[in-house]
Formats: C-alpha cells, sequence, structure tokens
C-alpha cells in the first residue's frame, strides 16, 4: 500500500499524544518486553532507523520458539537476515502478489498445511484487500503464545483499517504501536491492552 503523506503527519500527532514510556508500564510483562527492546538497542547502536527495526523484529522474534516463521511481503535484507539468525526452526517467506492465490501452489498448500506460527511479520507493500486476505488467512493459524508484526501501520487509511483489525481480533490480546511497526502477541495474562510506544 503506497505511503500518504498527510495521513502519516496526523497519525504521527496521534501516537506522539497516545505515547507511553517504560515507566508508565504496570504490567510486568510489558515492562520487561519494552526494555529488553530499549536494551537491545543501546547495546547494538544500530546506525539507521531499517537497522532498528530489524533489529525489533529478530527480538520479537526470539519471544516466541520460532520454530514455523512467517515473512509475508518485500521487506529490506537486513530484516530477513535477522530472522534467519534467530530461527532455530523454518523461515517461511512469500513475496507480495496481488492475491494470496497467485502465489506458488506449492508454496500456499505447504502453509496452509501449517498448523501453527510462531512469528508472523507482514510488510505493508500489499493492497489493502491483499492484507485482509492474509489476517484472515494466518491469524487464525498463530500459535498460543505467536506474535504477528505489521509494518506501516500509520502509512495510510488502509494500513491503519488493517491494523484496527489486528487489535480488534478476539485472538489477541496485547498490541504494542511503535508507530512505523505494530507488534500484536497471542497470549498476555493481562486485560486486552492496545499501548503507544516509541523506540
Amino acid at each position: 500500500m503506497e505511503r500518504n503523506a498527510a495521513y502519516m503527519v496526523f497519525a504521527y500527532l496521534r501516537h506522539w499524544l497516545l505515547k507511553e514510556d517504560r515507566y508508565s508500564q504496570q504490567s510486568p510483562f510489558i515492562f520487561s518486553v519494552y526494555q529488553g527492546a530499549l536494551d537491545l538497542l543501546k547495546k547494538e547502536k544500530p546506525s539507521s532507523k531499517a537497522e532498528k527495526i530489524a533489529l525489533l523484529n529478530g527480538y520479537f522474534c526470539q519471544l516466541t520458539p520460532a520454530i514455523q516463521v512467517l515473512e509475508l511481503g518485500v521487506g529490506n535484507e537486513t530484516i530477513t537476515k535477522s530472522l534467519n539468525q534467530v530461527t532455530p526452526g523454518k523461515l517461511h517467506k512469500i513475496q507480495a502478489t496481488e492475491s494470496l492465490a497467485q502465489v506458488k501452489e506449492a508454496a500456499l498448500r505447504q502453509i496452509q498445511e501449517q498448523q501453527s506460527f510462531d512469528f508472523i511479520l507482514i510488510h505493508p507493500q500489499s493492497s489493502q484487500e491483499y492484507l485482509q486476505e492474509a489476517l484472515s488467512l494466518f491469524l487464525p493459524r498463530m500459535h498460543a503464545q505467536g506474535i504477528l508484526v505489521l509494518e506501516g501501520i500509520h502509512h495510510s487509511q488502509g494500513m491503519h483499517i488493517c491494523w484496527k483489525r489486528v487489535q480488534a481480533d478476539t485472538g489477541i490480546q496485547l498490541t504494542l504501536d511503535f508507530f512505523d511497526f505494530g507488534v500484536a502477541f497471542k497470549s498476555y495474562s493481562g486485560p486486552k491492552t492496545n499501548l503507544h510506544l516509541s523506540f
């Protein structure tokens, strides 16, 4: 989905007004996850936003068993490399096309046969319809302890709608909105929670 600069400006202002810091987190789980992400960035000292996002994707992937990992769409090579380094199991990679039906039949069959995915990363280059189709196919296949990362959640109104759908999903208990991407946890012991954070 193409970026809408005007939409992004207003989305950034809204995010800035709503964002919280690590010290406002009452949940030990959320504080620990957020602090771990910030500590990783401090330790690794990435030189660009793309490197930060790649490191954070690897970090969130490591919070799962990472036996079955899915990357949908075309991201930068740094993200794929990061996921390869932290995935002890299998990394499935599907390039974006206009429809999931157009994905190679064998690859799609292999994906559909998976009982569950531990970590799913979806890049935003596809249409809203494609992303809705992907969410319908993959959200029910997330492991009980699974994590979904959706990039570009504020690039356009269509991406924002897809992110809202993830937040509203009954299987998702916790979402962290980092503006450039959103992280959705299927398992969280507290009440359903949606947070705006920064890195």
